[in-house]
């Protein structure tokens, strides 16, 4: 039998990879993806740039072909990806094409997790959260509430309130809690405290806009995020920042940001502070505009005669025209 020996000559420059990946991961991923998951792992490790671009350039590759790879890894949970300009889970824009490692995700069995969670005091979370999702939480739920829990070491009262925020923004599954985990552990985010003011500073208007905009399945966007943190300090509450959405859709016939800043931007000036204030306002304009149609007709009545008839008129003989016509018949 062949057998292959290792020579370790560069022991003092390693890049350390857990055996879960080799025995659960590497074998089924295409081979590509194995390196490019290697070359990223060894860059993040020394606090590199992990830019697609440089990526792509070491292994002779297309951008296309990393970003192939670094969506695969992050559906298999070992890495988090945000593009330039695109909205995080929390709404934190990412600067960069840079994938960013979060903690290896170890996989438990059913006996495993059972005596995991009796050690580690989560008994009383894993209650709640089923109560929050109406269902008891499968075993790859719990991995993942195991993996928030140890590898982003999130206290219990820090993974009870990101279960209470996602539920109550309608995102009740795992999964997307714990993306919005490791988003909260790459910013740092470690205490209950740190991510209130995060997603309050955030959540103030967005998803009530969003809503009246009729935009679904996406974030807010930066711009329109920064929009809505604007019309939040004018210190309007929401039922007028709504209105202000729902005038512009009747006008525009579009989700129009900057049309509707301008309205709020008028009613600010106005003095506008309520719903009743807005309807004031309607008032004295429609009787802006009713005093200029009617300013505008009276004109109409006091001016000459229009042109149509702003020329000499002729006086005719009809008898001497008749004469004539008679003669003409006759020749």
């Amino acid at each position: 039998m062949e057998t292959i020996q290792l020579t370790q000559n560069i022991a003092q420059d390693i890049t350390v990879i857990s055996n879960q990946f080799i025995d659960r991961y590497m074998a089924r991923a295409d081979g590509e993806f194995v390196k490019i998951y290697l070359l990223i792992l060894r860059h993040s490790r020394e606090g590199l740039p992990v830019a697609t671009e440089r990526i792509a350039d070491i292994l002779q590759l297309t951008q296309k072909d990393v970003l192939r790879a670094v969506h695969y890894w992050e559906k298999e949970g070992l890495l988090s990806f945000t593009q330039p300009g695109q909205e995080s889970s929390s709404g934190q824009e990412v600067p960069s094409d840079t994938p960013a490692m979060a903690p290896e995700k170890h996989t438990h069995s059913a006996s495993e997790l059972s005596e995991y969670i009796k050690g580690s005091g989560l008994d009383q979370l894993i209650f709640m959260a089923e109560t929050y999702i109406g269902h008891p939480l499968s075993v790859q739920e719990l991995n993942s509430i195991c993996y928030i829990s140890d590898e982003l070491r999130f206290s219990p009262e820090l993974l009870e309130y990101l279960v209470e925020y996602c539920s109550e923004r309608g995102k009740k599954q795992i999964r997307y809690m714990e993306k919005v985990a490791i988003n909260w552990y790459q910013q740092g985010i470690d205490t209950v405290a740190k991510a209130a003011e995060q997603t309050a500073a955030y959540t103030r208007n967005v998803f009530s806009v969003m809503k009246a905009f009729g935009i679904s399945g996406r974030n807010p966007g930066k711009s329109e995020v920064e929009y809505i943190k604007h019309w939040n300090s004018m210190g309007f509450e929401s039922d007028i920042i709504i209105e202000a959405c729902n005038r512009t859709l009747i006008t525009t016939h579009q989700a129009s940001f900057p049309y509707a800043n301008r309205i709020l931007e008028d009613w600010k000036k106005a003095g506008v502070h309520n719903l009743s204030d807005v309807s004031t306002i309607d008032r004295e304009y429609q009787a802006r505009i009713h005093a200029k149609n009617q300013e505008a007709e009276e004109g109409q009545r006091r001016s000459p005669s229009n042109s149509f008839h702003n020329f000499d008129q002729r006086t005719y003989d009809y008898d001497e025209l008749a004469a004539r016509l008679s003669s003409k018949k006759r020749r």
